[in-house]
């Protein structure tokens, strides 16, 4: 059973302070990363039962090391880690597996989603840690296909009987972000098609919608692209003016499920 308070060390916006991995590479092995414990190593990618494996993927040591206790505790053994672009892409090139555990806190979390689609689209994944006040971050996570939430109020007990489901292939929405989406269905239904084949947005508006199709705040684009918050937030009212929308969620749905003319793109 989690220690009291448990919860919020695991959840918490804890860094490794390596800084951001932008490619990910495939020949790099866990072990040859620095972030990488002598625990970690012996779960990287070796060594496993034959099979399928979980996934444990988060910037925080502590967290990964409790899961992978926690995960051996409860009858699901040797599961695999990673903790940034460069380890995730490699054990997904080493090891078959069947479900991602993925903290949303870790940097650049909806990054790293992508990438496990675009990588192993077999790959079931569970958003772990979910705020049921991050609607963008819920929308998203549904979109790239999630197939389970963990919230953040939610037990490692709960976290174990969620992962045995998820791997026997069932699907599990709990009641916070099922309402997120449906009103999310309900607000896409009642509003009128939006022509946007004829949009020519500017390169820095390209730029800006494609953070927040990772869900990204203000200040997190505006250290990405190195200008002021201000100056962000009127890209972004640029934005939801010319895709006729009101939200970050509704632009990045809208971008994503539409071909939409983005003008020249940044070299």
């Amino acid at each position: 059973m989690a220690n009291p308070g448990l919860q919020d060390v695991l959840y918490g916006s804890h860094r490794n302070g390596n800084g951001r991995v932008h490619h990910a590479v495939r020949g790099l092995r866990l072990a040859d990363t620095p972030s990488a414990s002598s625990s970690d190593r012996e779960n990287a990618s070796d060594g496993g039962p034959a099979g399928k494996r979980i996934l444990i993927l988060d910037d925080n040591r502590i967290f990964r090391e409790c899961l992978v206790r926690t995960l051996a505790l409860n009858g699901i053994p040797n599961p695999a880690v990673a903790w940034d672009l460069a380890s995730l892409a490699s054990a997904l090139g080493d090891i078959e597996v069947s479900v991602l555990l993925l903290s949303m806190s870790t940097h650049d979390s909806h990054l790293l989603l992508r990438a496990t689609m675009d990588i192993d689209p077999s790959v079931r994944v569970i958003a772990l840690g979910v705020s049921p006040d991050d609607e963008p971050g819920i929308i998203a996570c549904a979109e790239a296909g999630v197939a389970g939430f963990h919230m953040r109020s939610d037990s490692l007990d709960d976290l174990v009987v969620l992962t045995r489901k998820v791997e026997a292939g069932e699907m599990f929405c709990p009641p916070a972000v099922a309402a997120i989406l449906l009103q999310r269905l309900l607000s896409l239904s009642s509003q009128p098609p939006v022509v946007v084949q004829d949009l020519a947005l500017t390169a820095r508006e390209v730029q800006i919608l494609e953070m927040l199709e990772l869900g990204r705040s203000n200040r997190d684009i505006a250290a990405h692209l190195d200008i002021a918050v201000h100056t962000v937030k009127n890209h972004v009212h640029s934005l939801l003016s010319k895709l006729g929308v009101t939200t970050r969620a509704q632009a990045a749905a809208l971008s994503r499920s539409h071909r939409i003319d983005r003008g020249p793109r940044w070299s």
